[in-house]
């Protein structure tokens, strides 16, 4: 594994390769998206913007029967779904590229290709397995920035002095392959992530955790709490921050269903930033968990600092996956942080500059915090940094 002085260098010099076992020159190929999702739809139009013709999608949700045949309207097009097992498909099955338009697990990655492959399909790809360097919008499907070249010079020092921050060779190796996989565009070398029930409960670091006063950011449907409550996590006290009412109103329901779990929950329907204000915000139609401020966006949402609203709160554990405004949303908490020094838990992956710029802004609040890496989905997605304090 490359120090990660030695990765920057082979980036500047061109000399930084990516695998050679990726699907390649997808715009010659037949494409077959396996999967007519938020992630399916989405990609199908990056897709297609490009040049890229997609057939149809395979879907045994929308076609459960071997003969059924839909039509879904994305956009403008009107595009055809089919099941796996339809007569119609034949050629494709040894002429078509199919690639899995949805973030699988690893098992069941394995499970959905081995059954293709056995119904007769030749050639089938999981997304991290496709050479999408040449689709810059690729990165739209995630939100992702990626100005990389810039970055990197500018960057270096901040990127090095991070890498020292981490505390095991584990967070190191997890810190380059992030970096080297969006330098290349290639994840296809990425490990396999832990499992997405696992995430924000940094389940084998070797620290005793404390979320009896959770604050949750980016509540979205509840999907963090629910999480817990089934883990066995016992939470006294928690305040959450979603802007989106239609997600504010499952959050309730689970809220009311189990209230004997917790003392008290508060529920903010509003965002957080650094200040308290009304940021314009653009909702994703395909992938609610998408949804991010923006000056193009149609919508308004209030959003808080977390210093200005929360008083007598004595916060234990700090969760953030809010879509790229983490930096913010951390400098709105800083006298939070300060005073009472939770345990943090910070998205890392909606910018490739968060990977340094969060635990650098943290240590920043409170030298104490000692700093670790873990990643919970594939493409790099729901890659966490857990700050905890010293005792």
């Amino acid at each position: 594994m490359f120090v990660i002085e030695d990765l920057l260098e082979k980036f500047n010099s061109g000399k930084l390769i990516a695998s050679d076992s990726r699907l390649e020159k997808i715009e010659t190929k037949q494409i077959v998206l396996f999967g007519a999702g938020g992630i399916g739809k989405e990609l199908y139009m990056v897709l297609m913007d490009k040049g890229i013709n997609v057939f149809c999608f395979l879907d045994t949700v929308y076609c459960p029967d071997h003969n059924d045949e839909e039509i879904i309207k994305i956009g403008n097009y009107k595009v055809p779904v089919y099941n796996p097992n339809s007569k119609k498909l034949e050629n494709l099955k040894t002429e078509g590229y199919v690639i899995l338009s949805a973030l699988f697990p690893h098992d069941i990655r394995n499970q959905v290709k081995g059954q293709l492959l056995k119904i007769g399909y030749k050639n089938v790809f999981a997304l991290q397995e496709v050479n999408f360097s040449n689709l810059d919008s690729f990165y739209k499907l995630f939100h992702i920035s990626n100005n990389y070249e810039k970055l990197i010079q500018t960057d270096k020092e901040k990127i090095i002095k991070t890498y020292n921050l981490l505390e095991s060779r584990q967070d190191k190796d997890l810190y380059i392959e992030h970096i080297k996989a969006h330098l290349t565009k290639d994840f296809s070398e990425k490990k396999e992530p832990l499992g997405i029930n696992l995430q924000y409960l940094a389940h084998d670091i070797p620290v005793e955790k404390d979320y009896s006063h959770f604050i949750d950011c980016g509540g979205f449907d509840g999907d963090t709490i629910k999480n817990f409550v089934s883990n066995g996590v016992s939470l006294n006290n928690i305040v959450i921050f979603e802007p989106q009412n239609d997600l504010n109103k499952k959050i309730k329901e689970f809220v009311t269903k189990n209230r004997e779990k917790f003392n008290s929950v508060t529920i903010f329907p509003c965002g957080v930033n650094s200040t308290t204000a009304k940021f314009k915000f653009s909702t994703s139609t395909t992938v609610p968990a998408s949804s991010v401020i923006d000056e193009s966006g149609s919508d308004i949402i209030q959003c808080v600092a977390i210093d200005e609203v929360l008083f007598g709160f004595k916060p234990t554990f700090i969760k953030m996956d809010i879509e790229g405004a983490e930096v913010e949303a951390l400098k709105g908490a800083k006298e939070t942080i300060i005073q009472y020094k939770p345990q943090l838990a910070i998205s890392v992956y909606h910018s490739l500059s968060d990977l340094w710029e969060i635990p650098l802004l943290i240590k920043s609040f409170y030298s104490g915090y000692k700093f670790y890496l873990r990643n919970y989905n594939s493409m790099g997605l729901e890659t966490v940094l857990y700050a905890f304090p010293e005792k």
